[in-house]
């Protein structure tokens, strides 16, 4: 089996047709889904969206062109199953699991977790506090479907939680510091804003808004 170097498995938990303003031009807008396939296409040979439900067809029309392969939780089925389903259709030996809520995710910081993961299983922030983002993540492939595979209790409707289940059995595990290493590549910490209500999707719009000015002012300088 030809092994592509990387993947990226975008879970989709119902907040994908929310939408931000584009970088580029005032008068668009993307969804969120697109905004987190734009960030991870340019680091990642091979890409999955899982849905947590039945997308709209709009929604795969939309993200068609990044030449996607998509997989939808079956109703009553735990998630983590369809996800496991996406990494052991991959050809990548690691693959980088996201969800739709990290609209502002960087491609470096993505980048930097593949190369944490090259010579490990995982490769995942943790911050200061000893919290981790396992739903921010590179796994290999093979480890964690098997892990899946092998789970002795029922997995349950959170995909976060029982991922976070998983990464806890890992020993082979690359810890990157949110404060030390990877703010370096993303000052502002955007890559780790949830969008999980209003209000912080307010604040993904707001930090979408001040890039696109950021993009426009370049463009009038140059």
């Amino acid at each position: 089996m030809q092994t592509a170097a990387r993947g990226a498995i975008i879970f989709a938990t119902g907040f994908e047709n929310k939408t931000i303003s584009r970088h580029f031009d005032p008068n668009e807008s993307g969804t969120l889904l697109e905004y987190v396939l734009d960030s991870v296409w340019t680091v990642a040979d091979e890409l999955f969206v899982v849905f947590n439900r039945e997308p709209e067809l709009s929604t795969i029309e939309v993200i068609s062109p990044f030449g996607v392969k998509v997989l939808s939780v079956a109703r009553g089925q735990p998630p983590v199953h369809t996800i496991a389903g996406a990494f052991k259709s991959s050809k990548s030996e690691h693959c980088l699991l996201v969800t739709e809520r990290l609209p502002l995710l960087k491609p470096n910081v993505a980048l930097a977790l593949f190369e944490g993961a090259r010579a490990n299983d995982c490769s995942i922030p943790r911050w200061e506090d000893g919290r981790i983002e396992p739903m921010l993540a590179v796994y290999r492939r093979n480890v964690f479907t098997r892990l899946v595979n092998s789970w002795k209790q029922p997995f349950t409707s959170n995909a976060t939680r029982d991922v976070a289940a998983i990464a806890g059995q890992l020993f082979d595990v690359k810890f990157l510091s949110v404060e030390r290493d990877l703010m370096e590549l993303d000052p502002e910490l955007d890559s780790f804003l949830e969008v999980k209500d209003e209000k912080s999707l307010f604040l993904a719009r707001e930090k979408a808004s001040i890039k696109r000015k950021r993009v426009l002012l370049k463009k009038i300088a140059k």
